[in-house]
Parts: C-alpha cells; structure tokens; sequence
C-alpha cells in the first residue's frame, strides 16, 4: 500500500498528487494540535484537533479507494509512460517527415512535385496500398481549397494524404461519415479553377479525372459554369468525380435538398429516380448502374400491389419531367401486365389443387 502510495505521489498527475498531499497535511495537523492541547492543556487546540482528525479519517476512505483503484500504480504508470512514449514517437516522426518534406518540396509541393519525390511521400506518410485518388474542393475550417490527395482507411478513420502547398493529413472516424449531402449548382469561373494543380505535369495527369464535372446553365440571360460538390462531415467538400474512389473505401448514402423531393405527394419511385438521374448527370453512376436502378424501380412500381391510379401518375409524372423516355411507358405497361397475369395464373393453379 505504502509503495502505491508513493508511486502515485512519483508518478500520478496533480489532482491525485494535491489531493494526497492534503490528507498528509491534515494527519500532520491533528498531531501537532493535539500535541498542543496536551502541552497547554487548553480546550482550543483540542478542539481543532477533532475537527482536523474528522476531516482526515473522511478522505482517508478516499484515499484508500484512489490507490486501490491504481490512480498511481504501477500498471497505470507503465500505460502512462507507454503512452508518452508513443506520443513523442509519433511527434519525431511528424519533425523528420516535415524535415524530408521542406527538403524535397521546399514551400510548394504542389508545383515542385516528381514522380519519385510522390513515390518518396506515400512511403513517407506510411500511406495503404488500398488507397484512392480523391480532389477536396474547399474545406474552410482545415484551409484546404481546390488540393487533391489520396484517402484510405484505418482503424475506423478515414485518412486523406493532402498534397498542397506542404503535404499534411487529414482524418475523420468513419463513425462521422455515414451521410453525404450535395451542394448544388455553385456557379465558378473556369479560369480560376485548379490553377496550381493543372500547372504541374505529374499532377494534372494523375488528378484530371478527378476534377469537377462542369455543366453549363443559362443564369439571367448568360450562360455560367456551375459544378456540384459532395459535403462529408458538414464541412470537406469533395469533387463528384471523388465520390466513387470514396464508395470503394466505405458506405455512405447521398441526400440531396431539394424542394420538390420533400413535397409529400409525390411517390417515393419518383424520389428515387430523381435522385438517380442526378447521380448519372453527374458521373456518380454509369449509364449501365442508373439503368439497372431504374429498371429495378419500374419493377417495383409495377407491382400489382400498388394502385393503378398511383402506378400511372407516378410513371406519368416521370416521362412528362423527363426523368424518363416516352418509350419506358410500354415498358412499365408491359411489366405490370406481366405480373398481374403471373398472379392469377397462381390463383388458378391454388384451385385445381384443392380439387
């Protein structure tokens, strides 16, 4: 007991320490006042005896349960002192990739950039083989505008090798990330965009994919670029053409605000093919992936277990929005058709088989 005692006096941190410490003055009091009452044999300083002896035997109970529980022991130590050691670990390591970093890169990595100086930083940066491409638009809390990178997971974090002015990590738990809202329509001007990456050869050629799908849209008579961005933990802005290298890390669903999918009347088939055709449009799936989505929605809205009324509305509202070609109307009819067939044929067959 004595020697977890002075193990936490060495050894624990200060609200342990100060609270022992007072427990110590409090012993030293209660004999020193007591001592006094004796030699004096007055009333007073055995009084502050009692109160000061109360006081210790309350925190002793305290006392007692702090070590025992190891606020200083020896097996708290050694996790302190390994977790101090892996913190200052961690740290030189940070200093010597920084050193290697201002040698190879000097002020602007993104311009000074060579095929081995990249091949040098991966290794540098302990970065996974199964990592992705990935280009942050803007990101204002961590000063990130327009840097690509490179993302991998581990132990539940998500971690982005970013490549700007001077290489730097970026890490978010997986656990934040379960959502990816799409920021719609920002109008940009093209001569501004992605400057420093495209003016370097090695990363124009490896980011270019990667880059913002543009659109253009008459905007009060002119015509504007616009590009959609997709917002992961409210706030890291990813290009559209970055969302399918994260969908290879991990699962994530897309939520896109628009007025016309909160309206309740519309079908939640509707919903679903908005939201697809927006994916397409902007290269989040394959013209075969929003085919095979759409087909698989026609086949469920074409169940007989949903009203004709809601199955034509619902097919109507698609074509005439264009969401869909006219020629998926025969389509739809047809599946319908197919399936109501198919449910009386087993109607019919139920009933031979009781007679």
């Amino acid at each position: 007991m004595l020697r977890k005692i002075w193990n936490t006096l060495r050894y624990g941190d200060g609200r342990t320490k100060s609270f022992l410490l007072w427990e110590f003055a409090l012993v030293l009091a209660t004999v020193i006042l007591l001592g006094a009452a004796i030699g004096t044999q007055s009333f007073l300083p055995g009084l502050a005896a009692i109160v000061t002896a109360i006081i210790a035997a309350a925190m002793a109970k305290d006392v007692a349960l702090v070590v025992k529980n190891g606020a200083g022991s020896g097996d708290d130590v050694q996790k302190s002192k390994k977790g101090m050691n892996r913190a200052a670990k961690e740290e030189k390591e940070q200093e010597e990739r920084e050193k290697e970093d201002e040698k190879d890169f000097g002020d602007n990595a993104l311009a000074s950039m060579t095929t081995e100086k990249l091949k040098r930083l991966l290794i540098r940066y302990k970065v996974r083989q199964e990592h992705v491409p990935v280009v942050i638009d803007l990101c204002i809390p961590e000063r990130i505008r327009q840097a690509p990178g490179f993302a991998w997971v581990e132990g539940g974090l998500l971690r982005i090798l970013l490549i700007d002015r001077k290489p730097r990590m970026l890490e978010r738990p997986l656990s934040r990330l379960q959502v990816m809202e799409v920021e719609r329509g920002i109008a940009v001007k093209a001569s501004n965009e992605y400057v420093e990456l495209r003016d370097n050869e090695i990363m124009k050629k490896a980011f270019t994919p990667y880059l913002p799908r543009y659109q253009k849209k008459e905007i009060g008579g002119r015509t504007v670029l616009i590009k959609n961005l997709y917002v992961l933990d409210e706030e890291i802005k990813f290009t559209s053409t970055s969302v399918n290298e994260l969908k290879k890390l991990f699962s994530f669903r897309i939520e896109i605000d628009d007025r016309r999918l909160q309206t309740m009347e519309l079908s939640p088939h509707y919903k679903t093919v908005y939201v697809d055709s927006f994916l397409w449009k902007d290269g989040i799936l394959t013209l075969q992936e929003y085919k095979a989505r759409v087909e698989q929605v026609i086949d469920s809205l074409a169940n007989p277990a949903v009203p004709y009324g809601e199955f034509e509305t619902t097919l109507g509202a698609m074509i005439n929005s264009g969401l869909l070609p006219t020629e998926y109307r025969n389509y739809a009819l047809a599946k319908r058709t197919e399936k109501e067939q198919g449910i009386q044929q087993e109607k019919k067959g139920k009933k031979k088989g009781r007679k």
